[in-house]
């Protein structure tokens, strides 16, 4: 039998090794470098959102405890001694003790009423925004690291230049096989999901936070609360709007992770 014909020469194998492997690594490359400016944005506003959150929840979780009156305390007191007063005169005697001598005064003034609905639901939602926020920056510290282990090993055209050296075809073959190799397992462990899912952390507590803000302003006052509410309802309408028009127009250009 004769020998099949090389279809393709050496250099032409080459060639297109070459263009293959620096298509896959332009891809990772852009794919890694979008990634982290995406996540660094992403921890930024999570911080800047997680430092707010904490300050509303410094004030509201002090109405969670039921801190005693001492104005009620002390009017109980004066009750009390009051209803004790005995009179012979030229005397007026009361059998009740003064303040800070009895026992119930020693034990402190009783706790006051529990907390209603509304501050139950504030500090709620206030404290699972809080930690939905401090979540999605801890997700986003861990995918950095992912992808700082990713590129680790992986010969750059950055480093390549700095040390003057020229890769020969071996070494472009194994960095390619290393580089594919880490791109198939990023797509087997689903990293870009979990990438996705931390803008829907922020969303869900920047949501959670407006929800208990909203509770807090009707329990104080319907005109804030009216107003507070328009503003709201129109950041939701749009948020909603521009998560769900990609379904329906293919050319849509809101594309987001929600």
């Amino acid at each position: 039998m004769k020998q099949r014909k090389e279809l393709f020469t050496p250099e032409e194998k080459d060639e297109a090794f070459a263009l293959l492997s620096g298509s896959v690594k332009k891809y990772t490359d852009e794919m890694i470098d979008r990634w982290n400016t995406e996540i660094d944005t992403y921890l930024v506003y999570a911080g800047l959102f997680s430092a707010i959150v904490t300050g509303f929840n410094v004030q509201s979780y002090l109405v969670l405890q039921q801190q005693p009156d001492p104005m009620l305390a002390a009017m109980q007191q004066i009750s009390l001694q009051l209803s004790s007063l005995t009179i012979q005169p030229p005397f007026v005697n009361s059998t009740h003790p003064a303040f800070g001598s009895s026992d119930a005064a020693r034990a402190g003034p009783a706790p006051g009423p529990p907390p209603d609905a509304a501050t139950v639901a504030i500090n709620t939602l206030w404290f699972s925004s809080l930690v939905l926020s401090l979540s999605s920056a801890s997700v986003g510290i861990m995918v950095k690291q992912w992808l700082n282990e990713f590129k680790s090993g992986l010969p750059s055209d950055k480093t390549a230049s700095e040390k003057g050296e020229s890769r020969t075809g071996r070494e472009t073959l194994e960095s390619a096989r290393l580089r594919q190799s880490r791109l198939n397992n990023l797509e087997k462990w689903r990293v870009h999901l979990v990438v996705l899912a931390i803008p829907v952390l922020l969303q869900l507590a920047l949501a959670f936070f407006l929800a208990g803000l909203l509770v807090l302003v009707w329990s104080l006052h319907p005109t804030v609360a009216a107003v507070t509410t328009s503003f709201v309802s129109l950041l939701a309408i749009f948020t909603l709007g521009t998560m769900l028009l990609p379904a329906f127009k293919q050319s849509c250009a809101y594309l987001s992770p929600q």
